[in-house]
């Protein structure tokens, strides 16, 4: 694997170095006695240089278009979308676009930032389970959605599955935000719980969750999070064996890797790589009383009645007798949170060819001296860098459940696949065509967790395609309004009636409509012609209306959803649908 270097400026967990490690206890005891609680407002955190934020001044000057495409990448880099009524007022039709409000990246920015009451977030998590008022006895007849029911714990998928619900329905918010942020973590090499493995289980994955959750909820720092999940039987239901336990501590953590095809001159210029190997191995003996017992034995956490006693040399500059030590040293460790932001960068700007804008992003956010992960996060969202330049495919999460919105899908409407168990067979039925495994998008599922790239090969975008046109696109009963229980919906209102706005527009006017909440841009004269000439002349979808000499084509009540089928048929296969794109400037 190729090397990587990172600076090393202190350790910690040395027993030689008692001092150093008195001094880090009490540092970080200061740090828990200040921790004043689950907070809200605004964060002070911000980045420069090539993490600078997009600001409100900035995205203001932007085409009311161009608004739109920025807010709904910011919006479903969350997996939310924001409808076209949203955001604009549509009162002055399609051709006058003006947005409704001139504070929102402010005004996002400071939602994501604020915690709903406990009250209130109660009220969207008794609705999504069907739970009374004690937040128990769940009930599927109220519940919004239905989840894995299984009662073998180690096998019931539902800790995959009820964070999406939640990130699904939760308002914008913190709340909002620390579950996405979890689920991300969750998704990556350094906190995935690698259910794919057989000594781990969904059980780890629910731990793990639960983990990334109240501790991002909390404001934990990066170093107080790696420090307690190190030890944790999750983590060493990952590694195994001490030793792996080791090599994937520097790996995930730091971002050392064994690099042995090194030069003489390079092993004196990179000193803490040509140790590796022994820093691992050092580690390892560190950590040889603890071992994971058999399967027989339930995969757990066992320990010898013979702890190393030796003093060991890792990383060039600490000494190590215990795993716990070990723990420290990684925790510790310069290389930590330049890792952290690493990691997290990869997959807002992947691909080789952004390489030297991977590493100005990352140094701009490193050198504000982020604490958090919610700090880096931030930063990158945020940042007019991504908003504004970045280009990448969208991940299914980030395309499928942002259209659920801009669509008005309403899960009352109970049309399958996308009813009530909606995501139970997204993240867990494989017989599903919304099923995130058929994308090669596991959720919680991967050792190296998903990689920063969005597969795109023939088999995984094939049923990635598929899941969107015929899963929701085609699937118009799922999101038209008036179907079931369902309430007011894209097309019709709840009594099944034409939205009397939606009357109101043109053919022409209607398919900018269609546009606007897919593709957050209107359709281009050429698009517009050959849809007009199609829907027109081909399917004779319209009467032809008189008005004062003039005439003009006027669409059938009744071919509403087969002209919307047809426009969103087309708009399937446009590869910008699957990308969030740059704005030109």
């Amino acid at each position: 694997m190729k090397a990587t270097m990172k600076t090393f400026n202190y350790s910690i967990g040395s027993t030689i170095k008692l001092t150093t490690r008195l001094l880090f206890l009490m540092v970080a005891l200061s740090l828990m006695a200040c921790d004043p609680g689950t907070p809200s407002g605004e964060t002070d955190f911000a980045a420069g240089g090539a993490a600078a934020p997009l600001s409100q001044a900035e995205f203001n000057r932007l085409p009311a278009e161009q608004q739109y495409q920025v807010a709904s990448k910011l919006y479903g880099t969350l997996f939310r979308g924001i409808t076209a009524d949203e955001f604009f007022d549509l009162s002055a039709g399609i051709d006058n676009l003006q947005p409704r409000n001139s504070n929102f990246i402010n005004d996002t920015r400071k939602q994501l930032s604020t915690d709903l009451h406990f009250d209130v977030i109660s009220q969207y998590d008794k609705a999504i389970d069907g739970l009374d008022d004690e937040l128990s006895n769940p009930d599927e007849a109220l519940a919004r959605y239905t989840f894995d029911d299984r009662t073998d714990l180690e096998s019931n998928q539902r800790p995959r599955q009820i964070p999406l619900a939640r990130i699904k329905d939760y308002p914008i918010s913190r709340d909002l935000y620390v579950n996405w942020m979890a689920y991300f973590l969750a998704n990556t090499i350094m906190y995935s719980p690698a259910e794919e493995m057989e000594s781990s289980d969904m059980l780890d994955v629910q731990r793990m969750y639960r983990f990334l959750d109240s501790n991002i909820k909390e404001k934990a720092t990066i170093q107080e999070m790696v420090r307690s999940i190190l030890p944790s039987l999750t983590r060493w239901r990952v590694a195994r064996t001490s030793q792996n336990f080791a090599l994937e501590a520097f790996e995930n953590y730091l971002g050392l890797f064994q690099d042995g095809s090194l030069s003489e001159a390079e092993k004196l210029r990179t000193p803490i790589i040509a140790s590796l190997p022994e820093s691992i191995e050092n580690a390892g003996l560190a950590c040889g009383d603890l071992f994971l017992t058999r399967a027989s034995d339930d995969y757990l956490i066992g320990q010898t009645d013979f702890p190393n006693t030796t003093p060991r040399l890792i990383l060039e500059e600490s000494f190590v007798v215990t795993c716990t030590d070990v723990y420290d040293v990684v925790a510790g460790h310069s290389s930590l949170i330049p890792r952290a932001a690493e990691v997290i960068i990869n997959y807002f700007f992947p691909g080789q060819g952004l390489t030297e804008k991977r590493l100005a992003v990352r140094q701009a956010i490193l050198n504000s001296n982020p604490q958090t992960y919610e700090d880096i996060f931030t930063a990158i969202i945020f940042s007019r860098e991504y908003l504004l330049s970045a280009h990448r495919p969208k991940s299914f999460e980030e395309n499928f459940l942002p259209l659920l919105d801009t669509l008005k899908w309403d899960v009352k409407a109970n049309v399958s696949p996308v009813r009530k168990d909606i995501f139970e067979r997204m993240a867990s039925n494989e017989s599903q065509t919304i099923y995130l495994g058929g994308m090669s998008w596991n959720a919680m599922s991967l050792k190296i967790g998903r990689l920063p790239s969005v597969p795109l090969d023939a088999l995984s975008f094939g049923n990635y395609h598929k899941a969107i046109r015929e899963s929701l696109f085609l699937n118009t009963a799922s999101y038209r309004g008036g179907v079931s229980e369902a309430g007011d919906g894209l097309i019709f209102d709840v009594n099944d009636d034409l939205h009397v706005f939606i009357e109101s527009l043109s053919l022409a006017d209607y398919i900018d409509y269609l546009f606007l909440n897919t593709l957050h841009r209107k359709a281009t004269v050429t698009e517009q012609t050959g849809l007009y000439d199609f829907l027109v002349n081909t399917r004779n979808y319209t009467d032809t209306v008189t008005v004062s000499g003039v005439d003009s084509e006027v669409i059938r009540t009744s071919q509403y959803i087969n002209l919307t089928e047809e426009v969103f048929d087309y708009i399937s296969r446009l590869p910008e649908l699957y990308y969030f794109t740059s704005i030109d400037q």
